[in-house]
């Protein structure tokens, strides 16, 4: 989250809307914004098997918490690209979002 925030002006600039969502409490949730200086809208109170169920993702073993997964809609709203993790590695970052942004873009002209 804290990458896609420092980004978040490069987004922004492109008429494009950031979100993040987490299986924590809305008291957690907020504790993590403000830690990580979050400005971008973050839900909060996913149900971690829920959630994977219907988009595919990872969650924890004891169902405590979701792993990372990130999707970038297009202008529909529907997934356009999709990146599941299991951990530490493969996630979705603001870089690889803007050049598949900046790439789309271009398609479009």
């Amino acid at each position: 989250m804290a990458d896609f925030q420092a980004h978040l002006g490069e987004f922004t600039d492109r008429g494009v809307s950031v979100i993040a969502a987490s299986s924590e409490s809305e008291e957690e949730a907020g504790e993590t914004a403000k830690q990580l200086g979050l400005s971008l809208p973050v839900g909060y109170g996913l149900e971690p098997a829920d959630f994977a169920l219907q988009f595919g993702a990872f969650y924890s073993d004891d169902g405590t918490y979701l792993h990372a997964t990130g999707f970038l809609l297009d202008p529909d709203g529907l997934v356009d690209i999709s990146v599941y993790s299991c951990g530490a590695i493969g996630r979705l970052t603001a870089s690889d979002a803007l050049q598949i942004l900046e790439y789309r873009l271009a398609s479009n002209d």
